[in-house]
């Protein structure tokens, strides 16, 4: 399958804006029906129906119309390669079926007592009952806020017009996104005037029809996973950033993070200085010649993504216990056995309920744990281990 063209927009991780687009539609229009009726059947069909997948897939394969690997390769998802890894030191035999040599995140994993799972993306235990809008983010914001949870003001548009009515009613800056959508593409923030939300909107459509647009928070990015209804692991993400000295120059500054031993590859990026960077610098009324004071924290990037530089730490040790109660009642809201949670919050070790301008602005299925195991600093979380717990008991 050809690649997609590169996109400023997607990151480093470019998709067919045509596919996005036209697979977030039926989602939409869709996804509540299919999803009642996964439940439903899932009520009706054995969870044994796993062996009738190896069947089906076994025979497609004999016809020439697919693969089943016995092991991870290249093209497989790195949090894959952990569920893997996991699968491998407790005696699972995990394979993936690709159709068409295409990965579609479809396993089937073998059990030490001799059951069968079929699973796309995690295992998950039998009659499992997510509720449906878990991964669209503007009906999760409406159901949280009902449930008293704090969410990003906001709302959602599918037309400029309505865009810019959402726009004169929140606090600004705001930020856009697609209403469905990952990895932080197409999304534009520090939207403070009319004529920049009109462009933004016009961004995050070309993923989705429908375009969110909300108040941008104060603070970290902090991703939780819920596993089997408990806190496991916390990180928080990180735009690129360098911290001021009050004598060296912000790109000075930047050659000197590139040189970190764990932005040598493969995971984690040199920080660019480039027209995204010259235009946060800009938002912070800095430049790449400027100096920094000490101690200043300054951003070189709007998206938090690996592959822009950004990172990752480890903070599970120093989550207050009021926003461990909070995370772990959102998994039970939303019925997730597994959950990861996108917070902002200024800090994490205090409680959410003395900090202005924090709140969830997503939450996510199939959430990429493999973060939790490859921090960029702090202590490593074998979230893999937690999941398969779940099913292999």
């Amino acid at each position: 399958m050809k690649n997609p063209p590169p996109c400023a927009q997607c990151g480093s991780d470019p998709v067919s804006h045509r596919v996005e687009y036209i697979s977030h539609t039926l989602d939409l229009l869709l996804q509540p029906v299919v999803k009642r009726w996964l439940r439903a059947m899932s009520t009706i069909v054995p969870h044994s129906s796993g062996r009738r997948s190896v069947g089906i897939y076994e025979w497609l394969v004999r016809r020439g119309w697919g693969q089943l690997l016995d092991e991870p390769d290249v093209e497989t998802q790195l949090l894959h390669q952990m569920l893997w890894h996991e699968a491998n030191a407790r005696g699972i035999r995990m394979r993936e079926f690709r159709p068409f040599s295409m990965s579609k995140g479809s396993f089937v994993a073998t059990l030490p007592d001799g059951r069968v799972l079929d699973f796309e993306g995690l295992p998950q235990p039998p009659n499992t009952n997510t509720v449906w809008w878990i991964d669209t983010k503007s009906t999760l914001r409406k159901k949280l806020a009902q449930a008293g949870i704090p969410v990003a003001l906001g709302g959602v548009a599918a037309t400029r017009a309505g865009a810019r009515r959402l726009f004169k009613k929140i606090p600004h800056p705001v930020i856009t996104k697609p209403v469905i959508g990952s990895a932080s593409r197409h999304t534009t923030m520090h939207i403070t005037t009319v004529e920049e939300i009109d462009c933004a909107f016009d961004i995050a459509q070309q993923l989705a029809p429908l375009v969110i647009i909300e108040q941008e928070l104060s603070g970290a990015v902090y991703r939780p996973t819920v596993v089997g209804g408990k806190l496991i692991a916390t990180i928080r993400r990180d735009q690129p950033h360098i911290v001021g000295d009050s004598e060296h120059t912000v790109e000075q500054l930047v050659a000197h993070a590139n040189t970190h031993p764990a932005r040598q590859g493969p995971y984690f990026h040199h920080i660019r200085i480039d027209s995204d960077a010259t235009q946060e610098l800009a938002y912070q009324t800095l430049t790449p010649q400027s100096i920094p004071e000490k101690n200043r924290r300054v951003t070189l990037h709007q998206k938090i993504n690996w592959g822009v530089g950004g990172t990752t730490t480890d903070v599970t040790d120093n989550v207050h216990p009021d926003n461990v109660a909070l995370f772990e009642t959102v998994a039970e809201i939303l019925r997730a056995p597994v959950v990861g949670i996108d917070f902002i919050i200024d800090d994490i070790s205090r409680s959410w309920k003395e900090q202005k301008n924090c709140g969830i602005i997503e939450c996510n299925s199939m959430p990429f744990f493999d973060n939790h195991h490859l921090p960029f600093e702090g202590t490593p979380r074998n979230v893999a281990k937690h999941i398969w717990d779940l099913v292999d008991r």
